[in-house]
């Protein structure tokens, strides 16, 4: 029970924060700028009194070296929101919630680049397979990049972004905290939502959204998730296994149709479903062998585990 409740932490945040973009981005129709800005305005105070009353406190936050590392987080950061942000304008929160699950495999592939990790046979087989999964998801016979496919590949845009910030945030975390590199990672990529919204002109529209009180609500709820959703998941992370972790986190897309699909009449068709299961199954198989891998190191090299 305590793995299903720890995994809950970090899953059950990244789903309503995917939710809560379509609502005000695409269904609600407020930039993405204006959004990113506003949102980030409640993040950052939400964690900075998360980091003094239950963190390291104010000194956690100096830097130790990795300042060059921090900016370079943050750039990353910064491409990472804009396209997951744009994402939801165009394409659906189930779609957000699968494909960016290409992460793991980024992770393993970056890895393995890095020689951090070892690719084998079965894992590249599964690689061709799961572009079949893509084709399907993202109805590439349809080509129309006007229509959700934008969406798509700005969501795997996304997942290559969090793949490369995770091994860079791994290793800022060797001497940092958490919640200090949380903050310098949201208040960084706040940076490109306001060149955003200037450039775009979305500030112009600040007055509209202090004037709705269902759009200020909103926009309060999206920054707190976002301030919990990091913090949350290195909790799991450090109390369960990666790979378990992983393994649950593939529920993502499951719980964003199941609110999805009722509250806006989302639907997939066959070929979409067929798509995404293929997708989901491959990615549970990578894993899996992900698994099988580390255990087989550590029953090999007992003394590093």
């Amino acid at each position: 029970m305590k793995t299903v409740f720890y995994a809950s932490l970090a899953v059950v945040p990244w789903v309503a924060v995917t939710l809560m973009l379509r609502w005000l981005i695409s269904v609600e129709g407020w930039p993405v700028g204006l959004v990113g800005t506003l949102s980030r305005c409640v993040t950052l105070p939400v964690l900075a009194v998360w980091i003094v009353t239950a963190g390291a406190g104010w000194r956690s936050l100096r830097p130790k070296g990795r300042l060059g590392w921090l900016i370079l987080m943050g750039l990353i950061s910064i491409l990472i929101n804009l396209t997951w942000f744009s994402a939801v304008r165009w394409t659906t929160a189930t779609n957000v919630g699968m494909l960016i699950r290409f992460d793991v495999v980024f992770v393993v592939l970056i890895g393995a680049s890095l020689g951090l990790e070892r690719i084998g046979l079965r894992q590249l087989a599964l690689l061709p397979v799961m572009f079949v999964g893509l084709a399907l998801l993202i109805e590439i016979g349809k080509f129309d990049w006007g229509g959700h496919i934008k969406g798509d590949m700005m969501t795997i845009v996304t997942a290559l972004g969090f793949s490369v910030n995770a091994f860079v945030i791994r290793h800022i975390m060797v001497v940092m905290h958490e919640e200090p590199v949380a903050l310098y990672n949201h208040a960084i990529s706040m940076l490109g939502f306001i060149g955003l919204g200037l450039l775009c002109g979305d500030f112009a529209r600040t007055a509209d959204v202090f004037a709705s009180t269902k759009a200020l609500a909103s926009i309060a709820v999206l920054g707190v998730l976002v301030a919990a959703s990091l913090p949350l998941y290195y909790v799991a992370l450090r109390r369960m296994d990666v790979w378990k972790l992983r393994m649950f986190m593939l529920a993502t897309p499951v719980l964003s149709a199941v609110v999805e699909w009722p509250l806006w009449g989302m639907e997939m068709s066959r070929l979409q479903w067929l798509g995404g299961a293929i997708i989901l199954a491959c990615l549970a198989a990578l894993i899996w062998m992900e698994w099988q891998m580390a255990t087989q190191k550590e029953t090999a090299d007992p003394g590093e585990s």
